[in-house]
């Protein structure tokens, strides 16, 4: 029995079943979760350890090494990486792709704990695994009053309601100010009672300690004992009792202010509080967006007069905007596929037979998707808008075989039961030939192998679901609804002129065939021709990495001179705002100096301004324009401050990589005096590299520092270790932590600590009293104070000193500049003990590429391997391989003529050609076989007889993925930069090796086989 008998038999079924699944596909579309991309795992652990007050050199050996050496023996480790500065330390732990994260995380952290007593004490230990979710996909400003009501606000009010939004995972409240009670101890009134600031702070937190101490039953009721000494106002402070019958108010002054300034937070250049909003692993981006539009439109009305809350980042719009482009350009696709197919069928029944295929594939994938935990994401959708052309590819060849047949008998279900008989395997064959050459993409790791296992997974379901439903419900749409009239000639109109067309083409493409089918030569001449253009166009086709789109928002990182005092970058980076503000393409920033977006050490002197662009339609400007103009204007207004614009989900995406800069140059070395020399020495060369943009040298500009050396004589005369002393001006300085007094329900820490007249004047420190015991010593008797100089940061890698010179890249791809880059490198050789390393993206790009290469030929081992199969020969398949790189020639020829990079994408798309040429081949070469078989003709009979019959079917597959992919190759609309490289390389081979399986094929195979070469 024929699968067709079958399926006729059973077709209410057959029809349920889809219409079941589709139904399915449909409702579960309406509820998948978007975001921007793919669910991504990043092998890297980040280890920040924060609330030192030592400097960068301290901190590398106090902190950084002992964490280093703890975390490298941790198995799966391939890199280390630290970055140490005044007062924090960041190290970032990359494991080998493959491992198992959770436990990783354990392990690091289990490593940490285990050193963690050998650190300073009062150090805060952050160990996370880097994931998206860490970065916000919502960011607000609250904007319009004091620095410290907007923290509050903020915190205490908005960030709640926030935080039990299904799908939210942090929501992180960055303010300029935050509350605090100060008690300004006068450092001579307390000398005098014999009490250090350490003291007067433990006075104080044993006074406000709220215990229970026991339990009591009185009156059927048990009762429980609680001391009554909460603080709830700074007159409870200011009347606790310290020594001698004194109040705290006696030796203090206690007043309401807010902890030292060690970051500003602004809003379009104006006091802010900065809420950030994160992401859960596996949430809908835009269900969260608009859950929390929701409760912020409720907020607002609520909130006092003049603040005002204003939306500062949020992708959603992006996404949005991506699944719109995303969706008018499969609309488009599919249009223009039924077009062409309307043309070669002529009638709009048979033609509607071959389009039900598109959406019914397309509501399936989603059903598929769902149960695969895919999301939508501008990878997913992506496949879904280039299987357009491909999954109606079998429908199309199955619907045209069965009009042939019509053609042939008057019998339709003979006809049709032909038809599909004698396409089951090809279709299938041709079909499996564009999976397998995904299977190898397991062998990608990182975000790479990450961002296209996605891709692929929805085109492999989307093309397999095409090929079930060519081989089942299009034969039973064609038996119920095509008669007769569906496969007649048309008589007359633009459809007529077109079959005329068509037939005259065949017959043309006939004798031109026979014209070349016995001159081997000519065609192997003009292979080697293409060949030799090929090689040409490898060295015009410029590269790069991932394609870059335009997210509609930038990060603006800053770095002022090393030791600038916070007020002076404050100005600085005003003037930067100003610019921005003044930029007409650009709605709003929000500004964080002295922190920064992610799990960041960082320090005063530095970073990040986020900028909002307006829509897409309402500015003239992409988003690459607008960054290098306000580079030019930054860098000419405040040529002191050094800069890096790059967009949002690119800074993120190659944060998380571990290579956020394009363009890094690692120099490793024992003498670091050594390595900034040679840097020093790279920079003018490399600052000449066109397209090569924020170029940082790496040298760390010196922050100037107060050595305070402690006379170990004198301290040891009044009973007291360097140490001691040490403790002793760190408590009045930096102040002691004394518990906090609770205002309804809201905290507020209380801080013990000298008057800013002392803390802040070098003279008047030396005069700071030193109790010990009941002797009172001024510190400068103690202590020497020396002005120096010292490195803000420092850098290392593997436990090795390491200067990274890093750099942006705009107007040319990587490339490129990274040849020029060479280039200067081997212009000025490495001195003695100096190693160079070439890092950053350009160094993922080569591995990328290196793995890519292998995907590429395993590739074509898969498809020759189910050619093999179903030719059983290798003739057949090896001579339908050949085809692949001489169509390359095409694909590369319309990356140049575009302007576009050879990179990851459009690699990607020269794998997917592997697979789409040797379908038209396959399509060729079985018909071939079947004549061969059926009617036992020679090949040069049987092969012409194909040419003729299938060039069809081989002509409106190619058409429709080609008018399938035109709308992703014109890159119109958000996230579309993505596909595009695709697209055009599908589109650039697709376009040469037609003609070239069309006439090269059937020619080598007869110079190989005979003309009268039969089948056995």
């Amino acid at each position: 029995m024929k699968l067709f008998d079958i399926l006729s038999r059973q077709q209410r079924l057959v029809y349920l079943v889809v219409a079941l699944l589709s139904a399915a596909g449909v409702w579960m579309g309406l509820r998948l979760p978007s975001a921007i991309y793919p669910e991504l795992s990043f092998s890297r652990i980040t280890v920040v350890a924060q609330g030192s007050t030592l400097g960068a050199r301290q901190i590398v050996f106090s902190i950084t090494r002992p964490l280093e050496e703890a975390v490298s023996i941790v198995p799966g480790v391939t890199r280390v990486r630290s970055h140490s500065i005044r007062g924090a330390s960041e190290i970032s732990v990359t494991f080998a792709p493959g491992t198992n994260m959770d436990q990783a995380l354990q392990l690091v952290r289990a490593r940490v704990n285990q050193v963690q007593s050998a650190l300073p004490p009062d150090l805060t230990l952050d160990v996370e695994q880097l994931t998206p979710s860490l970065f916000p996909i919502l960011s607000y400003n609250v904007e319009g009053g004091e620095p410290a009501r907007l923290y509050d606000l903020a915190r205490y009010e908005i960030k709640p309601l926030i935080s039990r939004v299904p799908g939210v995972g942090r929501v992180e409240v960055q303010g300029s100010d935050v509350r605090e009670l100060e008690v300004i101890a006068d450092p001579a009134r307390l000398a005098a009672q014999g009490m250090t600031y350490a003291d007067l702070a433990d006075e104080i937190r044993r006074a406000i300690t709220v215990q229970a101490v026991g339990r009591v039953a009185q009156d059927y009721r048990q009762y429980l004992i609680v001391t009554d000494q909460e603080a709830h106002a700074p007159d409870d402070i200011g009347a606790v009792v310290v020594r001698g019958g004194l109040r705290v108010r006696d030796v203090a002054t206690v007043q309401l202010g807010t902890e030292d300034h060690v970051r500003i937070i602004a809003g379009d250049g104006k006091p802010a509080a900065l809420i950030n909003i994160t992401r859960q692993l596996g949430g809908n981006t835009l269900a969260l967006a608009d859950s929390v539009a929701r409760i912020m439109a409720t907020v607002a009305p609520t909130l006092p007069a003049g603040v005002v809350l204003k939306p500062v980042y949020d992708q959603a719009e992006l996404v949005r905007e991506a699944v719109k482009s995303v969706r008018d350009a499969m609309l488009v696709g599919a249009t223009l596929a039924v077009v062409v197919l309307l043309v070669f069928l002529r009638h709009g029944r048979i033609t509607a037979i071959s389009a039900a295929s598109i959406p019914l594939t397309l509501a399936i994938t989603v059903f598929v998707m769902r149960m695969i935990g895919q999301t939508f994401n501008l990878m997913t959708l992506g496949a879904m808008a280039i299987a357009i052309g491909l999954v109606i590819d079998d429908a199309v060849v199955i619907t045209e075989n069965i009009a042939r047949h019509l053609r042939l008998t008057t019998d339709r279900q003979q006809a049709i039961r032909a038809a599909v008989q004698e396409l089951i395997w090809p279709v299938t064959t041709s079909t499996l030939t564009t999976v397998v050459v995904f299977l190898p993409l397991g062998l990608l790791q990182g975000v790479v192998g990450q961002f296209f296992a996605a891709l692929a997974t929805t085109l492999t379901v989307a093309v397999m679901v095409s090929l079930l439903l060519a081989l089942t419900i299009i034969p039973l749409l064609a038996e119920q609804f095509v008669t007769a009239h569906e496969v007649e000639s048309t008589a007359a109109g633009p459809l007529a002129r077109a079959q005329q067309a068509l037939d005259t083409l065949g017959s043309r493409y006939e004798r031109a065939l026979a014209a070349v089918l016995h001159h081997t030569r000519r065609i192997a001449a003009v292979a080697v021709g293409l060949m030799v253009v090929g090689i040409v166009l490898m060295r015009l086709v410029e590269t790069g990495f991932l394609p870059e789109m335009d997210e509609g928002a930038f990060v603006l990182d800053y770095w002022t001179p090393g030791g600038t005092a916070l007020a002076e970058t404050n100005r600085q980076v005003g003037i930067v705002e100003r610019i921005l503000a003044a930029t007409p393409e650009i709605s709003g920033t929000s500004r964080r100096t002295g922190a920064e977006l992610g799990l960041f050490a960082t320090a005063q002197n530095t970073g990040d301004l986020v900028a909002r662009l307006k829509p897409s339609n309402e500015r003239s400007r992409d988003i690459f324009a607008v960054m290098d103009g306000g580079r030019d204007e930054v860098n000419g207004a405040v040529p002191r401050l050094r800069i890096e614009f790059v967009q949002i989900l690119s800074d993120v995406v190659n944060d998380l990589a571990g290579n956020p800069k394009p363009v890094e140059i690692k120099l490793f070395g024992e003498r670091l005096d050594t390595l900034e020399a040679y840097a020093q020495r790279l920079a003018p060369d490399l600052e000449g590299v066109r397209g090569l943009e924020d170029l940082y040298n790496g040298v760390a500009e010196p922050s100037p520092e107060l050595m305070m050396r402690v006379n170990q004589a004198e301290a040891d005369r009044i009973g007291m270790t360097p140490e001691d002393v040490g403790s002793t001006v760190s408590a009045a300085l930096l102040g002691t932590e004394a518990g906090e007094i609770r205002t309804e329900d809201r905290p507020v820490g209380v801080r013990v600590r000298a008057p800013d007249s002392v803390r802040y004047d070098p003279l008047r420190l030396r005069a700071l009293p030193v109790v010990a015991g009941s002797r009172i010593t001024p510190l400068g008797s103690l202590a020497t104070f020396t002005p120096t100089q010292s490195r803000i940061s420092l850098e290392r890698e593997n436990q090795q000193q390491m200067i990274a010179m890093t750099a942006g890249v705009s107007g040319r791809s990587l490339g490129g500049v990274m040849g020029d880059v060479q280039r200067a490198l081997r212009a000025h050789p490495a001195p003695a003990g100096v190693r160079v390393v070439l890092g950053g993206q350009y160094e993922s790009q080569q591995q990328a590429f290196r793995a890519l290469l292998l995907v590429l030929a395993l590739a074509a081992v898969s498809v020759c391997a189910v050619m093999v199969v179903q030719f059983e020969s290798f003739v057949e398949p090896l001579i339908v391989l050949l085809v692949a790189p001489v169509s390359f020639v095409g694909a590369l020829g319309l990356l140049l003529v575009t302007g576009t990079a050879l990179n990851v994408a459009s690699f990607m798309g020269l794998i997917l050609l592997v697979g789409l040429i040797v379908k038209n081949g396959i399509i060729l070469l079985d018909f071939t076989r079947l004549r061969m078989r059926d009617e036992g003709v020679a090949l040069d009979v049987a092969i012409r007889e194909a040419a003729r019959v299938r060039l069809r079917p081989i002509l409106m597959t190619t058409l429709c993925t080609l008018f399938g992919l035109l709308p992703l190759a014109l890159g119109i609309g958000a996230g579309s930069e993505l596909q595009r490289p695709l697209a055009l390389a599908v589109i650039g081979g697709l376009v040469l090796s037609t003609p070239i399986t069309l006439f090269a094929v059937p020619t080598l195979l007869v110079a190989i086989r005979g003309a009268e070469f039969r089948l056995r």
